[in-house]
């Protein structure tokens, strides 16, 4: 998932310039997703960098399992977005909402609708 986010970005981005914020922003929209709009993403989100002491390399190591092309392409705008100064950021913030609020009422990415969903009887 990391890859195909950072090969997302329409910023010139050095070999591992931005790869620390690029992992924070990935992280910051699955929360965005996740709370806000209570989307289940279809897979978990695992992704780490840690840097050689010997070296001072660093390697990102991505154990995701999140493969699905909409939340990736929601993460990859979100991260659009949010790194760098775009100048196209409300076209962009305009995607990801209308993204967010198809997924949401989707019951393929949520619990409600007959899915053995958590929402209490009431809809709270």
């Amino acid at each position: 998932m990391f890859a195909e986010v950072k090969d997302s970005m329409a910023i010139a981005i050095g070999v591992d310039d931005y790869d620390g914020e690029i992992i924070r922003q990935i992280k910051a929209c699955a929360l965005d997703l996740t709370t806000s709009a209570e989307i289940v993403l279809p897979g978990v989100i695992a992704i780490t960098r840690t840097q050689d002491a010997q070296t001072g390399a660093w390697t990102v190591n991505d154990q995701s399992t999140v493969t699905d092309e909409l939340i990736i392409t929601a993460i990859s705008i979100w991260c659009n977005m949010r790194i760098g100064n775009p100048p196209n950021y409300d076209q962009l913030l305009k995607a990801y909402e209308s993204l967010k609020g198809q997924l949401r009422i989707s019951s393929h990415y949520t619990n409600y609708g007959g899915g053995g969903g958590d929402a209490d009887a009431d809809g709270d």
